[in-house]
């Protein structure tokens, strides 16, 4: 089974998503938001006709459309056979809960078979079901071997994968790296993160980004941050964890042979995994894209670097809990290389 969304199913997602977005635009209140929000409901009220279906996937198309517009569809991945996400940008504050609960409805009465993740401050994320950031994580505790063999993993002078099966997986944004504004798309070359990740890797470690970003743009911002010699020991699952590559010799993304066909049948193997595998990300919340991960690897084995526990956020995630969003994370890396002798 592919981890793609259909062609038919993904044009009545971006009907239902290009509806909700213009619902949420005509009746909200600009004096009740400020910044990207405020900027998108002006810019609504003035020119409508801006925000139709085939625009907002317009505005979505690539890196130099998307930042610009803060209400926009992405469709990422996309083949012959569909898509490997859909995002939908454009309804902030409790409003987007609601739109989200109710696109859900209507795609079950339709039978379309997908499920939807909030994410950031005003997406929402739309995958086949079974896809999430769980499933990058159930591959790779039942097939590390084979794909350590393809990413042509090379031991370093600290840590031998291949033996003590040590891998860091973390979310993108607020987590290894700034999230991205109107006109700006942070990166790890400057991220306080990037000394510590950096020294893990040069030591033998395995990392592997866990976005709901779209892939290419998830990739450049991390990979344009790692010097050559840690290419291959690095991996990136992206498009809410529908693809996963690894950074070949010459910085570039190879796909993991046969993860679109066969990752789904992985997420249905229950038998325990022997790997030392730890995921940080910044949202505790059972609605956030990054439960799923939070769960696929236990909560004993997360990091929560979000920059308060949240009261919606899953009490047994308390114990997972470090803040400080990337300081969190740079302070985790930095307490592992120090208890590892690195």
């Amino acid at each position: 089974m592919l981890t793609l969304i259909s062609p038919s199913h993904l044009k009545t997602l971006i009907s239902l998503s290009g509806q909700a977005i213009r619902e949420f635009l005509a009746g909200a209140d600009s004096n009740s938001f400020k910044g990207e929000a405020r900027e998108a409901i002006f810019s609504f009220r003035h020119h409508p006709g801006d925000f139709s279906d085939e625009k907002l996937v317009e505005y979505g198309q690539d890196v130099v459309h998307a930042i610009n517009h803060p209400a926009r569809i992405e469709i990422r991945g996309k083949t012959k056979d569909g898509a490997s996400q859909m995002v939908s940008k454009g309804i902030w504050g409790s409003q987007r809960s609601r739109a989200a609960d109710l696109i859900t409805q209507k795609c079950k009465d339709l039978g379309v078979g997908v499920h939807l993740k909030l994410a950031g401050t005003s997406s929402i994320e739309f995958n086949i079901d079974g896809v999430d950031k769980a499933l990058p994580l159930y591959f790779i505790q039942n097939a590390f071997n084979e794909v350590l063999e393809e990413m042509k993993y090379q031991p370093g002078p600290f840590i031998d994968s291949q033996k003590s099966r040590i891998i860091i997986a973390a979310d993108g944004d607020d987590t290894i790296y700034k999230g991205p504004n109107i006109g700006s798309l942070p990166g790890l070359l400057d991220s306080p993160v990037r000394g510590p990740l950096c020294a893990y890797l040069r030591a033998g470690g395995v990392f592997m980004l866990v976005s709901g970003n779209d892939l290419g743009r998830s990739f450049k911002r991390l990979v344009d941050g790692l010097p050559k010699e840690v290419y291959g020991r690095v991996l990136v699952a992206a498009n809410g964890g529908a693809d996963l590559v690894y950074v070949n010799a010459k910085g570039d993304p190879e796909p993991v042979s046969n993860y679109r066909k066969h990752a789904l049948d992985f997420s249905k193997v229950t038998q325990k995994s022997d790997l030392d595998i730890y995921y940080i990300g910044d949202d505790g919340s059972k609605e956030g894209n990054d439960y799923p991960a939070f769960k696929a690897v236990g909560f004993e084995r997360s990091v929560l670097v979000a920059r308060k526990f949240l009261t919606e956020y899953d009490p047994g995630l308390k114990g997972s809990y470090r803040g400080g969003l990337l300081e969190g994370t740079k302070q985790f890396l930095e307490h592992f290389l120090s208890s590892h002798h690195i």
